[in-house]
């Protein structure tokens, strides 16, 4: 880790009844940084204000983290920066009576140099066996509690592929286990909805605005058998075109036209 703080102050220490910990109780968002600056930062607040409204928990001070932010990523010309805010610091059970104010953790970590390589290349993936639960309370929201991928990892650190699809309950296509996932038929692009299960990924909002007609749909496993090309994406990763998917070996050339309009919009964004 190359730098971290809690509540603004350099750290690399909470406590331990910090309500993240405990309970998970909490959101986070993990943005690129470039050229000492964070990508998408506006999205980047709005989805921590947004999720931490819908998880009740108190608003910090959102214009002291994003001069944080600022502040912390003129240092670093390709890094990862993080924010978690929890909700704050509690005793024994579930109830917040008594927390009057957050935590807001702040942590810059190395790029993952293999994504440089998968932007190249593409990757590999499969069809994982762990299913994600339904729970529309949730949905969408990048919350502490990510066991489910934890999981999904654990499957996959066994497994030759680069990621793997996911399917919930339902046996409907959700995402990947880092990422939103987007794929053609022909010269239409699907992505799956996310109302009862998975997170809405940045990148996965910013080419629903910027792309037009993508059809965000409901679908089991069946509908992808006659895509001839796919991507996922977050917002640290970017695009990455899916080379073989179930030893399926698919077209990238419509995911590079695509990735160089949507690099354009982020950049203007920055």
């Amino acid at each position: 880790m190359l730098y971290s703080s809690v509540n603004g102050q350099k750290t690399k220490t909470i406590s331990l009844t910090d309500r993240g910990l405990s309970y998970g109780d909490g959101v986070f968002t993990t943005a690129k940084i470039v050229d000492g600056k964070v990508e998408l930062l506006d999205l980047h607040i709005q989805r921590l204000q947004d999720s931490c409204q819908k998880l009740a928990i108190a608003l910090p001070d959102f214009e002291k983290i994003e001069q944080e932010l600022i502040d912390v990523a003129q240092h670093y010309q390709l890094a990862v920066i993080k924010v978690v805010i929890s909700a704050g610091q509690g005793g024994r059970g579930y109830s917040r009576l008594g927390n009057s104010s957050a935590n807001v953790i702040i942590s810059v970590s190395n790029f993952p140099l293999h994504y440089e390589q998968w932007t190249k290349v593409g990757i590999e993936i499969g069809i994982s066996e762990h299913r994600l639960g339904i729970n529309p309370m949730l949905s969408g929201v990048k919350h502490l509690n990510r066991l489910e991928q934890v999981l999904i990892r654990a499957e996959l650190d066994q497994r030759p592929e680069d990621d793997l699809l996911v399917l919930n309950i339902d046996d409907r296509v959700v995402e990947t286990g880092c990422a939103n996932i987007f794929w053609f038929v022909d010269d239409q692009l699907f992505t799956p909805e996310i109302k009862s299960s998975g997170v809405a990924g940045l990148m996965r909002d910013v080419i629903l605005r910027s792309i037009n007609d993508v059809q965000v749909v409901s679908v089991s496993i069946s509908a992808l058998s006659e895509c001839n090309a796919m991507f996922i994406c977050n917002s640290v990763m970017g695009i990455i075109p899916v080379v073989k998917f179930e030893q399926r070996k698919l077209s990238i050339s419509p995911v590079l036209a695509l990735r160089d309009t949507v690099h354009q919009l982020v950049t203007r964004l920055r």
